[in-house]
């Protein structure tokens, strides 16, 4: 992974020894990842590919287990277009079927598991077929979840993936536990409300770059707002990045269009999933998420897409050929608030 940041005339500092910033404040939109001198004649001939668990991806995208987000229709497209999705807690029975079917047509999936029963659904998910599974739960330093995971790899022999956390002592715990790979990310959701609601968070650069300091691989969950996001994730060492709001509204999301037009997308911690999934919200939980309505955005390959175009066009300005090379080649320039703006498109009209 790239820790490197350029500071001026060539001179570079890699973090967490950076100059004038503090180390474990950097979200993905206070750096740009810096061109460099690139043989690369063009961005077909990088490749994408990654090794996530027993699956090789030729995209780095993994949609979100969100139930608006994603669906077996999901899970088949993204595997068609190259990437994986993940099927979200839900009901058991379904889940069953529904990965009986995409196991007999070797289609990746990631399941995801509860705190509560995952044990139990991991053996019924592994006998039809799964191969791996995360532990979904917002606090990925919860010990038990950490315990469970360690359970269901030991005795299942299924990959693991347990999420979410941010620091490096909590990477270092996950070691400790075997688990195989950390879901990084809090609050930094677009459906997310939890650095409001519980004052709970860690900028999503930093913490990548903490997760992965500790050698474990790492899933980027939350803050891709856009393309070049992508691009910063993977650049700093995460394996796959997680997305879950820009799904929202396209044609393969779950759910009907309401009567003006528009597709509900939720976070999983939000009070109306939490009222049609009976989790009570009292002095003990609250929700830690919203609920929106959101225009249709067409097919998600178009996401796709935008973001594999993105991504393309950072490795070559970077001379990289291979998500190794951009891990390894990539330097970061931490920006102000001035030069944010300025890399947005400003011009309105041509006199």
């Amino acid at each position: 992974m790239s820790k490197v940041f350029y500071k001026y005339l060539g001179k570079t500092e890699t973090w967490p020894n950076i100059s004038n910033i503090y180390p474990s404040s950097l979200a993905y939109d206070d750096v740009y990842v810096v061109p460099q001198n690139s043989p690369i004649a063009s961005r077909t001939v990088v490749d994408t590919s990654v090794r996530l668990g027993p699956y090789t991806l030729t995209k780095p995208i993994i949609s979100a287990p969100m139930d608006t987000i994603t669906g077996e229709r999901m899970i088949r497209e993204l595997a068609r277009l190259g990437a994986m999705g993940t099927l979200p807690r839900g009901d058991l029975e379904e889940r069953k079927k529904i990965c009986k079917r995409l196991s007999t047509e070797n289609i990746p999936c990631m399941y995801a598991i509860s705190l509560k029963n995952g044990y139990d659904e991991a053996v019924e998910l592994k006998k039809k077929g799964a191969q791996l599974v995360v532990v979904d739960v917002a606090h990925g330093g919860s010990i038990p979840a950490q315990e469970l995971a360690q359970k269901v790899k030991n005795k299942l022999g299924l990959t693991v993936v347990v999420g979410n956390i941010v620091t490096y002592t909590e990477a270092l715990s996950y070691k400790e536990h075997d688990i195989d790979i950390a879901k990084v990310g809090v609050g930094p959701g677009g459906l997310c409300k939890t650095r409001i609601v519980a004052g709970t968070g860690f900028p999503q650069l930093s913490a990548v770059f903490e997760v992965v300091e500790a050698g474990l691989p790492v899933i980027a969950d939350g803050g891709i707002k856009q393309a070049g996001d992508v691009a910063k994730a993977i650049a700093a060492g995460a394996s796959v990045v997680m997305i879950g709001s820009l799904f929202a509204g396209t044609d393969e999301t779950p759910g009907e269009y309401t009567m003006n037009g528009k597709k509900l997308a939720r976070g999983q911690a939000s009070l109306e999933y939490m009222q049609d999934n009976n989790i009570a919200t009292n002095e003990f939980r609250a929700a830690e998420g919203i609920s929106v309505e959101v225009d249709p955005r067409g097919p998600v390959s178009r996401i796709i897409e935008e973001l594999m175009g993105g991504l393309r066009s950072a490795m070559t300005y970077t001379s990289a050929q291979n998500i190794k090379e951009f891990q390894e080649k990539a330097q970061f320039i931490v920006v102000t608030t001035s030069a944010q703006r300025e890399g947005f498109p400003w011009i309105k009209s041509i006199l």
